[in-house]
This record gives structure tokens, sequence and C-alpha cells, in this order.
């Protein structure tokens, strides 16, 4: 007869989603890595475009942990849909740049221009909104902000001359400075907390499955350090093409080399990250939000406890 020992007990099957993100490229590479099988966890992702949908499957129980836009999840939160809870963030700094058509050379070139965004509400609808204040400008009034799709369509809508700036993530960043597209703002370099990509689940999930939960966490902060770790460059690379389905060796290089200085430690978040969320989006600000609220940072304090134990 055939004995199963504890060792070798199946993995748990848990259904994820996520969106295709810069700091998301971290949680693909755990789970292309075998970090969360380490943990007893068979992870079954989907790809999923558009915050509302992968949310409104999170809260149908259709999936039980995703990584999505923390924006979003607080969105809905506010909204009524208080079963969302944010347990972590791969990305607790903005990872974007403010390209602009050559012929705008500093903030005063902007106004009256158009600056393409994903979607209007989209967090880089916000970043956008946020990168046209720090040049002293007002969003409102000085400049149109355009749905124009993902970083793909904006780059080429930039280079066709529709609209004249837009936000860009890693491996676009580096597409921009060797065409020789100035940069009117890097958010990377500010120091300015702000959770882009979240780990979300319910709390329902958190009370019947908790070790599954705490088992993800510890997944993921593996597989974090999998990517950062020189070792394991060129596996790293070769599952970053695999996500953003490239092998542009040099773009996935540039991606690697920002999501490692952009995201050193584990997968942390912070009230203060989901603060700054809050009063920037004008939707949220005047809803005297507590973070505390929609966030568990349990599963975070044990990991922290769980790392010092072993480097001890």
């Amino acid at each position: 007869p055939y004995v199963v020992s504890a060792q070798n007990k199946p993995l748990k099957e848990v259904n994820t989603s996520y969106p295709l993100g810069g700091s998301t490229s971290y949680f693909w590479v755990a789970y292309r890595s075998g970090s969360f099988e380490k943990h007893g966890l068979k992870l079954k992702p989907v790809y999923i475009r558009g915050s509302v949908t992968s949310l409104q499957a999170l809260l149908a129980r259709e999936l039980f942990i995703q990584m999505e836009a923390a924006a979003a999840g607080i969105r809905a939160w506010a909204r009524g849909a208080k079963e969302i809870t944010l347990i972590g963030a791969v990305g607790n700094r903005l990872d974007y740049l403010l390209v602009t058509l050559p012929s705008i050379k500093k903030p005063a070139d902007l106004k009256g221009k158009r600056i393409g965004v994903s979607q209007i509400g989209a967090s880089s609808d916000f970043i956008a909104r946020y990168a046209v204040r720090q040049l002293g400008l007002n969003p409102e009034k000085d400049v149109a902000i355009l749905g124009a799709g993902g970083q793909g369509q904006r780059w080429a809508a930039l280079t066709g001359g529709h609209i004249e700036a837009t936000v860009v993530q890693p491996p676009f960043t580096l597409i921009a400075r060797k065409a020789g597209y100035p940069v009117l703002i890097d958010l990377s370099k500010q120091d300015f907390q702000y959770s882009t990509s979240a780990v979300m689940t319910t709390r329902s999930y958190i009370r019947t499955d908790g070790d599954t939960v705490m088992n993800f966490m510890r997944g993921l902060a593996d597989g974090m350090d999998f990517y950062r770790a020189e070792a394991n460059k060129e596996k790293v690379i070769q599952y970053l093409g695999e996500y953003y389905r490239s092998n542009s060796r040099e773009e996935l290089e540039e991606t690697r080399r920002a999501y490692t200085q952009l995201t050193p430690g584990l997968p942390i978040i912070t009230a203060k990250s989901v603060e700054n969320v809050i009063a920037n989006d004008k939707e949220l600000a005047p809803l005297a939000l507590k973070p505390a609220e929609m966030l568990d940072l349990s599963f975070l304090e044990k990991l922290q406890q769980e790392r010092k134990a072993q480097n001890k």
C-alpha cells in the first residue's frame, strides 16, 4: 500500500489573480520560482485586467487572495465592501516617470496639453495628477487627462503625437530614455510612501483559512528574495520575459534592476502608504477613512518575527 507521509501531503490549491504591472512582476517570479509550493500552496493565478472585475471575483469567492492596485481595494472598501482586507504590498513607493514629447522642456510647457493615463480613476490617473501637482500645476485646470489604455498603447499615443505626456513604469522608462524623451519628474526618487500593488483577501477567508494566508505571505517574501538574488538573474529574466511576453533582454534587465531597488525588503504595507492613497484621491479624501480598519498587519508582523529568528 502507498503511504503518504506528512512531508508529502498534497498542496493546497488557491485561486489568485494579478494585474499586469511593474511591481506585480515580483508575484509572478515568486509563483514561477516555486516559492509558494515550499509553503504548501499550489496557486492557480489568473491575469485579470481591470480592478473592478478582480475585486468582484474576490468578493464572490471565486478568488481567495489577489494582487491588485491598493487604491481600487480602498475604494471598494469605502463603498461598502468591508470584507476586503489589505495584508501586504509589493511596492510602497511610486515607480513612475512623467515623460513628455521633446518639445516640452519645462513644467510650464505642459499647460493646455494632454496627458495619457490607462483609464480615468485608475492608479495611473492618480499618479499623473500627483505628478502635475508636484510640478506646480493644477491637474484639474492646467492639463487635460485622458484615458489612453495600457503602457504600450500610451507610448504609441505619445510617439504618434496624440498626447503630449504620459506616466510610465519600467521597462518603458528605459524605452523613453533611449528615445530621448524628457522626464519631467521621476517619482521613484521621492520619499513618498504609496501602496502600488497590494495583497488583498477577505475577512472571512482570514477567519477560515488564516494559515493559507500566512503561507501565501511567506511564499511571496521568499519569491521576492529570489527575484533580487544575483545568483538567480538568468531565471528571473526568463520569468519576466514570460510575464511581459517580451524577449528584449535590455528591457527585462531594466525592470529587474528598478524593482530590486524599489522594494528592498518584505511585502510591507504601512498605514502611512494607505493614508497617502486616500489623501490623494479626490473621491476618498473627504470620507475620513481610517487605514487601520481596512488593514490586517498581523501576517506581516509574524513574517518579520520569523525572519528575525532565522537571521539570529
